[in-house]
């Protein structure tokens, strides 16, 4: 008996351990809480916010210290997703889904030996990228990854950059096989934009983060 009282003395101890927040970053918190405008329903859930945020915090805080060392290529930053888990961020904002009876090419490009193909390209030095758009609680990646290639293919054509409605395809597409904030695929995009012989603006059809007609 005396065994079991101690196992779970123990494990009490490590569980609540777990679940005790740095005081020293209580400003820290609450002006991040502040500029991302967040709220909790209740201590409970502020506190495992609180925790998860803290968690990510010393991830980013140690990757960016390994980066100062030259062990990575890139730093990383806090933003309005640093209260959530990555399965959280998974599950809320990513949408891809390759359909079915998609069949990958195995086909391999080949360019002409006469034409000089650079290493890479910048599409921004050549003004083919808009502004960085929020998505919010919506799984619409793959609305964004289609305007953003035919905002490119737009200023390249006529070199005017505009920025597409991705609102118009979470509302219009659903019958080429996408499904709104619950995710789709690029080329079932392009084929509704085809067929509706163009896409609107963001400005004339902005976007909302929800699917707002459910056109079939």
């Amino acid at each position: 008996m005396m065994h079991s009282v101690l196992l779970f003395t123990l494990l009490f101890t490590a569980v609540t351990a777990s679940l005790v927040k740095d005081s020293s970053l209580d400003l820290h918190w609450e002006l991040w809480k502040k500029t991302h405008q967040k709220h909790y329903f209740g201590e409970d859930e502020e506190l495992q916010r609180r925790l998860t945020w803290e968690k990510n915090l010393k991830l980013i805080t140690l990757h960016n210290l390994e980066f100062s060392m030259g062990m990575h290529t890139y730093d990383l930053g806090m933003n309005h997703l640093g209260d959530m888990t990555p399965e959280e961020v998974t599950a809320k904002l990513t949408g891809f889904q390759l359909p079915a009876d998609y069949k990958v090419s195995n086909s391999k490009y080949v360019h002409s030996s006469k034409v000089n193909v650079p290493d890479n390209i910048d599409w921004r030095d050549k003004g083919c990228v808009t502004e960085v758009k929020y998505q919010g609680s919506c799984g619409a990646c793959w609305a964004f990854s289609a305007v953003g290639a035919l905002e490119g293919q737009l200023k390249l054509k006529t070199g005017k950059l505009v920025s597409l409605s991705a609102q118009n395809l979470v509302d219009c597409s659903s019958k080429y096989g996408n499904h709104g904030c619950n995710g789709g695929f690029m080329t079932q995009a392009f084929q509704y934009v085809i067929n509706n012989q163009g896409i609107d603006s963001d400005e004339s059809y902005p976007y909302k983060a929800v699917v707002r007609f459910n056109i079939f």
